[in-house]
Parts: C-alpha cells; sequence; structure tokens
C-alpha cells in the first residue's frame, strides 16, 4: 500500500493486473508519484469533479451518486495525499485517487468516475491546467519588468549615455531611449506569452485514449467548468500534439535570450572599470576574504537562471523530437517536471531582474563624461559636414576618420585646425564651417537633441515613445487580469457545485 502517513489506510487497489519490478518503481514510478501530487493534485481532483458533474447533467450517471462523488472529491485530504508515501501498491496519483475514492464512497459509485474518460485526456488536460498558472506567473514577472524599465526611462529623458555597438563605444543617445528599447522587446515577449496562454487554453478532456467514446458526454461544458476557452477539435491531435507546450517553450526561450542580454550589459555597467551601475546593498555580496568587494551578485543569478530555463526548453524540445504522433510517455510524466522547472527558473529570472533594477541607481555624471568622450559624436560632424558644405557623405567620412586617427597619435582632441588640413589636402580646399558650428556638432547633447525621427533618441521622442508603451502596459495589465480572474472563477464556481 501507498503509506499516507502517520496513518496507514488500507485501500482497495483497483489497478491489480501487476505490481511494478522494485527497480522501476524505485528509479521511476516513486519520482512520477512525487511529482504529480507537486504539480498535479488539485488540477486533477477538478478534473474528477468536473467530469462528475458533466457526467450528471448528460445523465449518463444519476444526480445522487454524482452528489456522492463530488461530496468526496471535495472531502479529500490533500494535505495528507501531499504526504503519502509510494510503495508500489499503486501504479500512480491516478490510481491512488481512484482507491481513496473507492474507500469513501464504494467501488460501485467511485467506478463511474470513470466512466467515458482515460488517463490519457485527464492527463493531458492537468498539464494545460498547470502551464495557465505558470505561465501567468512568467507573464506577471515580464510586466514588472517592463513597469521598471518604464518607470526609470521616465526619469531620464536628458540623461546622455554612450551607446556601443560591437562593445565598442559607438554614439551618444539616452538612458531613457536605452531602456525603452529593452521594454519595447519584452513588450514583443509579452504578446508572444499571450498567444502561447491563448493556444493552450483548451481542454482536451473528452478525447479519452485518442477516439474519444461513444457515450454522450459533453466536452464543451467540461471545458467550461475548467474555465478553458473551448475544448480541443480532434481527439487524436488532443492527446497526440505537443505544440501547446512546445510553443510555449520556443516563447519562453525568447523570453530568457532576451533578458540575458539585458542583464550582460548591466553586469558590464556595475563594474568599477564602468561605474555606470550601483545596485542597492540587498542585491550585492562581499567577500569572505576581500573588505572592498561589492559583488552583483543578483545580475549573476539573472544571467545564470535564464540560462537554465533556455537549457531545460532545450531539453524538453530534444525529448520530444522524433517521438511518434500518439500517447507516449516520452511526453508525459516524466518530461511536465522539466516544462515546470523551466518556466519557474524563467520567472525567478525576470522577477529578480525587475527587483534588483528598482532599487539600482546610475552615476549619470559618468554616464555624460563617456558620451562625450571616445570621438562617439563625430558621425554627426560628418553629416553636419555634407549639410554644410555639399560634400558626398563617404567624403566627409573619409575626412573625419582622418581627423580622428591623428587625434588618436596626437593624443589630442579633434581641434579645428586638423579638420581644416585634412579638408584641404583631400578637396584642395578649407571647409567654411565655423568654429562655434563645428563645436555644437560635436556636443553630445546636440547629438541626441536632433535626432528626432521615429524611435530617436531626442527627448520629445523618447517622451512620445514612453507614452505608446504605457498604453501598450496599461493594455497588457487588463488581459493579464481577466486571465487570472477568470482561472480564480473557475475554481470558485467549482468547488461551490
Amino acid at each position: 500500500m501507498i503509506d499516507s502517513s502517520p496513518t496507514n489506510t488500507n485501500t482497495t487497489d483497483t489497478n491489480t493486473e501487476c505490481f511494478p519490478s522494485p527497480v522501476y518503481a524505485a528509479h521511476v514510478l516513486t519520482d512520477l508519484f512525487e511529482d504529480a501530487k507537486r504539480l498535479f493534485l488539485d488540477y486533477m481532483i477538478e478534473v474528477d469533479c468536473a467530469h462528475a458533474v458533466m457526467l450528471a447533467e448528460q445523465n449518463i450517471i444519476n444526480k445522487d451518486d454524482a452528489r456522492t462523488l463530488l461530496d468526496a472529491l471535495h472531502k479529500l485530504d490533500r494535505k495528507a495525499i501531499r504526504a503519502a508515501r509510494y510503495d508500489g501498491s499503486c501504479e500512480d496519483l491516478f490510481f491512488y485517487l481512484e482507491s481513496l475514492m473507492n474507500a469513501a464512497c464504494g467501488e460501485e459509485i467511485a467506478g463511474k468516475l470513470h466512466t467515458a474518460r482515460s488517463r490519457n485526456d485527464t492527463d493531458v488536460t492537468i498539464y494545460r491546467m498547470r502551464l495557465r498558472r505558470d505561465t501567468l506567473a512568467v507573464m506577471r514577472a515580464t510586466l514588472d519588468l517592463r513597469k521598471t524599465l518604464l518607470t526609470i526611462a521616465a526619469r531620464h529623458h536628458e540623461t546622455l549615455i554612450p551607446a556601443y555597438t560591437h562593445t565598442q563605444p559607438a554614439q551618444p543617445t539616452t538612458l531613457a531611449h536605452y531602456l525603452l528599447a529593452m521594454a519595447e522587446v519584452l513588450g514583443r515577449d509579452v504578446k508572444r506569452l499571450q498567444r502561447a496562454y491563448e493556444a493552450l487554453n483548451f481542454s482536451p478532456l473528452g478525447a479519452c485514449a485518442i477516439t474519444s467514446t461513444g457515450f454522450p458526454i459533453s466536452r464543451t461544458r467540461t471545458a467550461e467548468l475548467l474555465g478553458f476557452t473551448a475544448p480541443t477539435v480532434n481527439t487524436y491531435a488532443s492527446i497526440a500534439a505537443t505544440d501547446y507546450f512546445t510553443e510555449l517553450l520556443g516563447t519562453v526561450s525568447t523570453l530568457v535570450i532576451n533578458t540575458g542580454k539585458f542583464a550582460q550589459d548591466f553586469l558590464v555597467w556595475a563594474t568599477r572599470e564602468f561605474d555606470y551601475l550601483r545596485l542597492s546593498d540587498g542585491f550585492v555580496q562581499s567577500s569572505s576574504i576581500m573588505p572592498q568587494k561589492r559583488n552583483p551578485v543578483a545580475l549573476e543569478h539573472v544571467r545564470a537562471l535564464a540560462s537554465k530555463a533556455l537549457g531545460q526548453s532545450q531539453a524538453v524540445l530534444t525529448v520530444v523530437h522524433n517521438t511518434p504522433f500518439g500517447d507516449i510517455n516520452d511526453v508525459e510524466d516524466d518530461l511536465q517536471p522539466l516544462i515546470a522547472n523551466a518556466l519557474r527558473d524563467a520567472s525567478r529570472a525576470v522577477t529578480i531582474f525587475a527587483a534588483a533594477l528598482s532599487g539600482a541607481s546610475f552615476n549619470t555624471e559618468r554616464l555624460r563624461e563617456r558620451a562625450a568622450g571616445d570621438f562617439i559624436t563625430v558621425t554627426e560632424l560628418a553629416d553636419t559636414i555634407t549639410r554644410r558644405e555639399s560634400v558626398p557623405f563617404r567624403t566627409a567620412h573619409s575626412i573625419i576618420a582622418r581627423c580622428v586617427t591623428q587625434s588618436i597619435e596626437l593624443n589630442s582632441p579633434l581641434t579645428y585646425e586638423l579638420l581644416q588640413t585634412n579638408a584641404q589636402a583631400i578637396l584642395n580646399r578649407p571647409f567654411a564651417l565655423t568654429r562655434d558650428e563645428m563645436r555644437e556638432s560635436l556636443d553630445p547633447e546636440y547629438f541626441v537633441r536632433v535626432r528626432t525621427t521615429h524611435g530617436s533618441p531626442a527627448p520629445e521622442e523618447t517622451r512620445r515613445a514612453l507614452t505608446v508603451e504605457s498604453e501598450h502596459a496599461r493594455t497588457d495589465e487588463t488581459w493579464y487580469a481577466a486571465r487570472i480572474e477568470s482561472l480564480a472563477d473557475y475554481v470558485r464556481r467549482l468547488s461551490s457545485i
């Protein structure tokens, strides 16, 4: 028997065809039993309740028997079930719950609960029910991270920073522009999560083993009772298809790749050499030997957890690859905990990232200093020469490139005299450009201010973009709240029946 310590209840095992090998029980069934209790117990009981209600409504079983079944299901001691230890007398949690129902209301009535259903459709249904909750958890974390980025961006429309390409200083931009870029990417992650959620929120219940049943069941009714949008369509695909979780894991993979890239940037920013970002004390650790250390470990955990979630997602896809299109263990109990872990680690990574950034501070003076250094404003000088002198941009680019190379060799700023010398050498004439015009074109504030095209870093444009992103965030919050309420509502309704 399965021992539900501290008491051991003798129950009738309806799955008496054979006892599993001790090795099989120890290395497979014990773990599956523990995983099922941890991940799916509540959902399995909810499926039983919905199925009993539907059977009675369709006059497949009588209402008195349905009431007996529902009373027994509501009275199941979930704490005791979770404490139960596997000993090989039942194959899995499904049959263990069946044995408890036999003990509660007798085999004759309890046996009616299994009319017109299979473990197959029950399992795929509870997997989807679990995924709904876990997907919304990832969604919540993603919404919070985007909100954090937008909140910080709103304070930094004028804060100059250096933008990097190929890890080298490239051009000035603003902190708002940089953070809005991340927020925009996360907005696409949110939309992908929404689509994945909507795709999985269909009920396979009633597909039975794979071809449904001759009983006059209502799959639409059980879908409604369990908070699904509708039943799945083809009963074969209901059991055999795996895209309800592979699509989700593809979405989560994209999210954690994005998150890991963002975290990597901020880890560099937090180095003493860059000194752009300082995490609050709650997100750093000291050293056991070096008193001066202030390690930004929260960001390291973000990167590690994101990589872990990506690896787990890839592992799931590898397991599913080239499996038969049908009922197969490869995509069921062994795999589902890995899917749950991937989603949990994705949520952890994104949640920690948002929390760490919300209390972080930016060294705006240092950022501004670097936004004016390393010749990163000279693109605008080349643009100004192109407009002012009516020369091809490629010519202006060549002249400025020579000036930068010579300035580096001389260890000096780019001077007006050097510019005119190179203009004379290449064009055989000096520029009409004045010193003040050159000075203005090399100013990082001017560089940003004149970039007003759609999506650019000019403050008026980032303010517009912030308004748009904030409206998207409000719309997505409404979507999220509606799905959370829908899941809470079906649980309330089902538990009151």
